[in-house]
């Protein structure tokens, strides 16, 4: 073998160490393997099994956490497809372990994270990554609890911990363990009831077993179907069919008997899809509250608001809508609407007027 010859192998054998893969991925063009080691934190105060408030491995806390690394350009591969995903998981809440190192580059990288992570990488969509959602138009929930729905809680990575906020996230191997904000993909609702001045306790018959809403004229605003849908893991913006009805339904011996005056009482509550504020609707939305014994069905009721234009109003991702009404012997009213984050400190409450004519 000639001189010439010798110093191609070589050069040949050079290129190949320089783009090698390990079992951790290929090498970043500094050489020396900078692993990806994120943190991850929630926005949300309470506690549930689907509702999660926090990082952790109790009940309603989350403990596994899909990450997906691209270009900054949002769609094309940063490194080779089976090397840029992965599973989070964690054992205190604090510390977390990927299924498999990723090795960052010199180049910066957009993250992608989300729950629930169901071992499937993202789909590409454009200029983001999705991941298939379910949220169906009715719902069921613990009436013993007041979070414990068995929806499920969507959450999408941001830089921010502002509620609802979408800031993207990046890494590179000078920055490889950021911080990532959980971020609420849907908005939460919370009915609460008192009994009206003058109305007598009925503790046999006043039991709240569903409440529903339904547009006039049957027109569908509500993203709710029992197919599926998706969730953009860049800014949480879900795409789902519409529907005009939304349901939520207390299971079996766990319905609620309405507050005491003054002391209203959280009855039903469950998770929806964000919506925009309709100006220009002439069909408001209906409230259709079910009322009866807790165990039988035979003397169930159903009461209708007299007027809920409210419900046309926004609903946020991230943010709380507590609805307070009140009972009197044949009819509900909405009293008012209390509109927060679901972290309480971080968004102060709004207390809206009933519109009723």
């Amino acid at each position: 073998m000639n001189k010439l010859s010798i110093f191609y192998l070589s050069v040949f054998c050079t290129l190949l160490l320089a783009g090698g893969c390990t079992d951790d991925g290929c090498l970043s063009d500094t050489d020396t393997p900078v692993f990806l080691q994120p943190s991850f934190s929630t926005a949300s105060n309470v506690s549930t099994r689907s509702i999660v408030s926090e990082t952790g491995t109790a009940a309603g806390q989350v403990n596994k956490i899909g990450v997906y690394l691209t270009r900054t350009d949002g769609h094309t591969a940063y490194a080779d497809p089976a090397m840029v995903y992965t599973t989070f998981t964690t054992t205190n809440g604090t510390t977390w372990t990927g299924a498999k190192k990723l090795n960052l580059r010199t180049e910066q990288a957009r993250l992608y994270a989300w729950y629930p992570d169901n071992g499937t990488a993202p789909t590409e969509s454009g200029a983001t990554r999705t991941i298939p959602l379910t949220l169906p138009a009715s719902q069921t929930f613990d009436g013993t609890s007041t979070t414990a729905c068995l929806q499920t809680d969507y959450l999408y990575g941001s830089a921010s911990n502002t509620a609802g906020d979408a800031t993207a996230i990046t890494v590179n191997e000078s920055n490889a363990s950021p911080t990532v904000y959980l971020q609420h993909a849907l908005a939460q609702l919370v009915f609460t009831i008192e009994y009206k001045a003058g109305r007598v306790p009925d503790s046999e018959y006043d039991y709240v077993k569903s409440i529903s809403l339904t547009t006039g004229t049957g027109t569908a605003v509500f993203r709710a179907a029992n197919a599926a849908g998706t969730l953009a893991l860049n800014d949480g913006t879900i795409t789902l069919a519409t529907t005009a009805t939304i349901t939520f339904t207390a299971t079996a011996g766990t319905s609620q008997l309405p507050g005491n005056i003054g002391a209203p009482k959280p009855v039903a509550y469950g998770l929806v899809a964000p919506k925009v504020k309709d100006e220009t609707s002439t069909n408001p939305i209906s409230l259709n509250l079910v009322l009866g014994q807790k165990s039988a069905p035979t003397n169930d009721r159903t009461l209708t608001a007299a007027n809920a234009a409210l419900f046309n109003g926004e609903w946020k991702k991230g943010h709380r809508y507590t609805y307070n009404l009140q009972l009197d012997k044949n009819d509900i009213t909405l009293k008012s609407v209390e509109i927060k984050a679901w972290t309480e400190k971080d968004g102060g409450s709004q207390d809206v007027p009933p519109v009723i004519e």
